[in-house]
């Protein structure tokens, strides 16, 4: 869910007509006066950062000299200082919070005066970072209105009103990709129609209640909750497919189908982004909405979308409602998946394991073996649980006295839960999260799966697992092209196995 967004005008764009788009100009634009500062916007992970591109586009507006730093390079922190920024923006996810802080306090050690600037997903879903001495601010909503007080000297806590989808730029791109090629090179580049998610996991950043208490359910939802105008997504993928090579298009935390309007907005989506950008996407849904929605409209999605992420999360009903899923079930999931394959989609699988239960292990096992029922040969994704802080799940483990792991960074991908588990449970769950496509896809029976679990991979079989994994989903997604693909994948990303 990204919660770091802004207003700004649309720069170096390719134009095509139709779809040609002026965004908003009714934000406090720069004077000539304006001081101009350099101000550093550090990455984390191997994708984009999405919050960044657009607080970059926010930054360029207000006539300041950006760039942005690649925290996955080595000496990153070098490059940092040797560019003597005045200011230094986050924008991190929880799993990265810890690293951002540690380079932020290495960087004072040479740099005491550069004023340190913190939003998106973490600030957002743990404000109380404000009270870090090495952090200056905290931007709680979107980053419009954020800007000027910050230039201007305002310190603490920054709470921004909620706008309107509508008002959300084209990203900073061009800067980014210029600093980070290895961005503007990969296969794979992420969009967003929405800001957030129609559902409320307990999970997820989106059980957190602190910005709807702030905001107001309507305002939360107006901002959160609807689309962005078609113009504007299409010409924010025409300045991708511009700056870079781009094989495909994910939608970030967005439910396709979600909407009052799906039946009248898809088509004309579709129509438009078959007509002018070309690049098959992934997306997700649940099985609830895929089952809602008319055939037309699924006959009509398979013109651009290769593959569908079905989020089963969990197959025991008292699993789901852990998870506040309760509103989905087996039968649903299965329907759901026999309808997409129907029309020719491939589907993608995800659940997640380790929950907080009596035997977090058979709970996982029947997690997988309902992934064999639903999609046999399918691909899948299962992950660890991850403990966020501002969620509903986080509430539960404290209410609970659930110790968390202090193994768990945060990524998904080292299939290491969040809750501290015994050390034989930890290895169950993360042999299973490391095994689970090759489970589901190739239907390993149970005997061979709880013999699998019990085995001490060494660290290079572990990699060698993740990236198998890896393999085999952008495969199912792109087909011999993925083949080919897959060298170039692996020389461009750094996978936490």
């Amino acid at each position: 869910m990204i919660k770091w967004t802004v207003s700004v005008q649309l720069r170096n764009a390719p134009s095509s007509g139709k779809s040609d788009y002026s965004y908003p100009r009714n934000m406090t634009m720069p004077v000539s006066t304006r001081p101009h500062h350099k101000i550093a916007l550090v990455c984390f992970g191997t994708e984009e950062n999405y919050g960044l591109l657009f607080v970059g586009g926010e930054l360029l507006q207000f006539d300041q000299e950006i760039r942005y730093f690649d925290a996955e390079k080595d000496a990153i922190t070098d490059e940092i200082v040797a560019w003597m920024p005045d200011y230094i923006f986050f924008s991190p996810l929880t799993r990265y919070f810890p690293a951002a802080m540690n380079m932020l306090r290495e960087i004072r050690q040479h740099i005491p005066g550069v004023i340190s600037v913190f939003g998106g997903h973490h600030a957002c879903s743990d404000p109380a970072i404000i009270d870090r001495e090495e952090i200056d601010v905290v931007v709680v909503g979107p980053v419009r209105g954020s800007i000027e007080k910050i230039l201007s000297g305002e310190k603490g806590l920054i709470r921004t009103p909620l706008t309107d989808p509508a008002d959300m730029p084209v990203p900073a791109r061009i800067e980014y990709y210029r600093d980070i090629p290895r961005i503007a090179s990969r296969y794979r580049k992420f969009m967003l129609s929405m800001l957030g998610c129609p559902w409320n996991c307990a999970y997820c950043s989106s059980s957190a209640d602190h910005l709807r208490d702030i905001y107001g359910k309507e305002a939360h939802r107006r901002y959160y909750l609807s689309r962005r105008p078609i113009p504007a997504i299409i010409a924010e993928a025409k300045q991708i497919l511009a700056l870079g090579k781009t094989e495909e298009i994910e939608w970030v935390d967005d439910d396709i189908f979600s909407g009052p309007d799906i039946e009248t907005w898809l088509p004309e989506f579709v129509d438009t982004w078959e007509r002018e950008i070309g690049v098959p996407m992934y997306v997700s849904s649940t099985s609830t909405l895929t089952l809602k929605v008319s055939d037309n409209v699924l006959a009509t999605l398979k013109r651009i979308v290769n593959c569908i992420g079905i989020g089963i999360q969990a197959i025991r009903p008292e699993s789901l409602k852990l998870l506040n899923r309760a509103w989905d079930n087996e039968e649903n999931m299965k329907r759901a998946y026999d309808r997409l394959v129907t029309y020719g989609f491939a589907v993608n699988l995800q659940a997640i394991v380790g929950l907080p239960v009596e035997d977090p292990v058979e709970d996982a096992l029947e997690t997988v073996k309902g992934l064999q029922r639903i999609g046999p040969g399918s691909i899948c994704s299962v992950y660890p649980l991850q403990i966020y802080p501002g969620t509903m799940m986080e509430k539960y483990c404290r209410d609970h006295n659930l110790a968390l792991s202090a193994l768990a960074s945060g990524d998904t991908n080292t299939g290491i839960p969040g809750i501290a588990f015994s050390d034989d449970v930890t290895k169950k769950l993360r042999n299973l999260c490391k095994l689970a496509t090759f489970f589901v896809k190739y239907h390993i029976d149970e005997r061979w799966m709880r013999i699998f679990l019990t085995i001490d991979f060494p660290e290079s079989t572990s990699q060698a697992l993740s990236m198998e994994r890896y393999y085999e989903c952008v495969v199912d997604r792109l087909g011999t092209k993925g083949i080919e693909l897959f060298n170039e994948i692996k020389r461009g990303m750094k996978l936490v196995y």
